[in-house]
């Protein structure tokens, strides 16, 4: 009987990841995260970020920090050494006083509930880079779709489960770019399975100790699919983060595993 060899490595055409984390997360650790293929989401209590964070920042793909209104000339000032690190923000920021103090930067908007025609008015005139919206279980109708699918920039929907029922509807509605449905909360072959079912699910929530075999398998069979990892202020978890991104890196690269301390 011939032997059979390893199996093959499953290799991943690229990668784009999304790593969420809070302020207090070490300047250390988000430089083990940092780098071009990710977009860093950075969760604040106070604003503010520290100085040695945001010089890391800067060597993400993207990156944004969240703030919210009132915004006091502080709040920019810190951020003018990485103009491409964008800020994330809430509904009614855009026309909250102080905003533009903020600096000509990249805009990131989440908003919640049933949508709002100013909202989405105010998005449009900023030309905002994303926009995050979490509906309710009621709000995400086929005409709530359409509306939020006209609005300017990337566009995700972000659903707590699995794939909405009405995916098929959504998919079929025409928009020049339509949104993309951010699942999470499944096991990884859950999360391949409605990857699957709906062409529109694009982002999915992975935890930071995710499998990596299974992971490839999942982006190599979907590759439109954007991971998302948060490992809030854990060191512990921001190296088993980066250590994962490192080694599907590797799978597209075709380099090798490489290894994060």
């Amino acid at each position: 009987m011939a032997e059979r060899g390893p199996p093959a490595v499953v290799a991943l055409p690229g990668l784009r990841a999304h790593v969420f984390f809070d302020e207090e997360l070490e300047a250390d650790a988000v430089r083990l995260l940092a780098r071009p293929s990710c977009t860093a989401w950075v969760r604040t209590r106070t604003n503010m970020v520290r100085e040695s964070v945001v010089e890391r920042l800067a060597r993400f793909g993207a990156a944004y920090v969240q703030l919210r209104a009132p915004f006091l000339e502080a709040h920019g000032a810190q951020l003018q050494r990485a103009h491409s690190v964008g800020a994330w923000l809430g509904p009614g920021d855009l026309r909250a006083r102080g905003i533009r103090g903020l600096g000509g930067r990249p805009w990131a908007v989440s908003l919640f509930g049933a949508l709002r025609p100013e909202d989405l008015d105010a998005a449009a005139a900023a030309k905002v880079a994303e926009l995050r919206w979490t509906p309710g279980p009621r709000d995400l109708t086929l005409d709530a779709w359409a509306r939020f699918a006209q609005a300017p920039g990337r566009k995700v929907v972000v659903w707590p489960g699995g794939v909405p029922s009405a995916c098929e509807a959504w998919a079929r509605a025409r928009a020049p770019a339509p949104p993309a449905i951010r699942i999470g909360s499944l096991e990884l072959e859950s999360l391949a399975g409605a990857a699957a079912a709906c062409p529109l699910v694009a982002r999915v929530e992975v935890p930071a100790t995710a499998d990596e075999e299974a992971l490839a398998r999942l982006l190599s069979g979907a590759p439109r699919v954007e991971p998302e990892l948060d490992v809030g202020a854990s060191g512990a978890l921001a190296r088993a983060a980066a250590r994962l991104l490192d080694r599907l890196e590797a799978r597209v690269s075709g380099i090798g595993l490489s290894a994060t301390p």
